[in-house]
């Protein structure tokens, strides 16, 4: 699942809320679930336990190449990743 936001990592509405509770109950229905977001500066690492996992990937986006880290937490047995 992407998300701007998730709780308890960023919430700006709604949105956080959903992507915060549903990845939960899809998991206990069985179902392979992780949420992708953005790594916002707001969100603290050590807070949350976030743990780098890739210390730099190159995405292209149109003809520029950008790069960008990825990192992940735990967010009550569902895996977040951090882009």
């Amino acid at each position: 699942m992407i998300s701007s936001e998730c709780v308890p990592y960023a919430k700006t509405g709604g949105l956080a809320d959903v992507v915060g509770a549903l990845p939960k109950i899809l998991r206990a229905m069985g179902h392979d679930v992780i949420v992708v977001m953005p790594r916002y500066g707001r969100i603290d690492g050590a807070k949350f336990g976030l743990q780098q996992r890739l210390a730099s990937m190159g995405v292209w986006m149109g003809d520029t190449l950008e790069w960008c880290s990825v990192e992940t937490a735990d967010n009550d047995g569902v895996p977040t990743y951090f882009i």
